[in-house]
């Protein structure tokens, strides 16, 4: 259990870099969009390292809650390789400004969904 939240944060550290990685791969016409792209496909992972530690210093710091991030850290890793390199589409740039969304809307309904399982146990 102690190996978990070092492991969540080196994979979202690992995410974050990906991210920009990639944003590089792309390609953009100035700094300004490579700053900009960068730090909007980074701000996910800033955002729940900000919350497991907020989380952590409340002492409810919970196994699910890290395991939410993980794969919420996984699949827009995922997400972000698909457009970027296994379907590559015209489209491509829209499609990466839409990664963080949809890692925010998963994250809040699996932290839900994780929520509600953790305080209703199997009997």
């Amino acid at each position: 259990m102690k190996f978990v939240k070092p492991v969540t944060f080196v994979l979202m550290a690992l995410a974050a870099g990906f991210s920009v990685w990639s944003v590089s791969i792309g390609k953009p016409t100035s700094v300004g969009a490579f700053l900009f792209f960068s730090a909007w496909l980074v701000s996910p992972y800033l955002v729940l390292s900000a919350a497991l530690i907020l989380q952590s210093a409340k002492g409810r710091s919970a196994f699910h809650r890290l395991l939410v991030a993980a794969v919420v850290t996984v699949g827009g890793v995922l997400l972000l390789a698909d457009v970027m390199f296994w379907h590559k589409d015209a489209q491509g740039a829209i499609a990466m400004l839409m990664v963080p969304i949809f890692q925010g809307a998963a994250y809040v309904v699996l932290l839900l969904i994780a929520i509600w399982v953790s305080r209703n146990p199997r009997r």
